[in-house]
């Protein structure tokens, strides 16, 4: 589901190339705008969210994912909380640890040109972050995040992974990073792009 995520933002920006948005002024992460940026990210922006509920639903229906919680919207419903509590668990672990040693991972748009350049710069910044100082290194915030998030629903599934299993669940968390960087630095184009379509449509 991910991988079709990533090629439905590729085509939609082949077919109507759009210049990106300037990169982000740079400016002193203080709590009060990390926390705005944990309560949007989490909780508010609707394009992770509706991403999160596509991806369950697939799991569910495509590939017996509900069989872990039982059948019908219920099973549903309670395959989702468990992802969705697994990324509140993540994000706030993000948040404290970040205002901690420093991190904002906080992406910013590339100001690039071409979907292959900007897809990469999405890629590779997914776990970066800007230190106090300025200089960009690893997210180490971020990292601890997505392990903390794994290893807390690890505890409330029915059937607790191991091994393997639970090293899956850390890519998987690793690309929900991406995604969401790759939503940030296209939606705008895809925006146009819908526009486009409707306005086609209607006419």
């Amino acid at each position: 589901m991910r991988r079709l995520a990533i090629l439905l933002f590729f085509a939609g920006s082949f077919a109507y190339p759009q210049d990106p948005p300037g990169p982000v002024t740079a400016d002193k992460f203080t709590f009060q705008k990390r926390l705005q940026w944990y309560a949007k990210i989490t909780y508010t922006d609707p394009r992770p969210l509706v991403w999160l509920v596509g991806e369950v639903t697939a799991d569910d229906f495509l590939f017996d994912g509900m069989e872990k919680w039982g059948s019908g919207l219920s099973g549903w419903g309670k395959s989702l909380a468990a992802v969705y509590g697994q990324r509140v668990v993540a994000n706030t672990t993000e948040l404290f640890v970040g205002q901690l040693i420093g991190d904002d991972a906080r992406y910013r748009p590339s100001g690039k040109k071409g979907v292959t350049r900007r897809a990469w710069y999405a890629t590779t910044h997914a776990f970066t972050a800007q230190a106090r100082s300025g200089k960009t290194r690893p997210a180490y915030s971020r990292c601890i995040a997505v392990t903390t998030g794994a290893l807390v629903a690890n505890q409330w599934v029915p059937y607790p992974k191991t091994g393997a299993d639970l090293a899956r669940v850390l890519i998987f968390g690793i690309t929900d990073k991406i995604q969401d960087d790759l939503l940030v630095e296209f939606s705008p184009d895809l925006k146009r792009f819908g526009r486009k379509i409707w306005r086609k449509v209607h006419h």
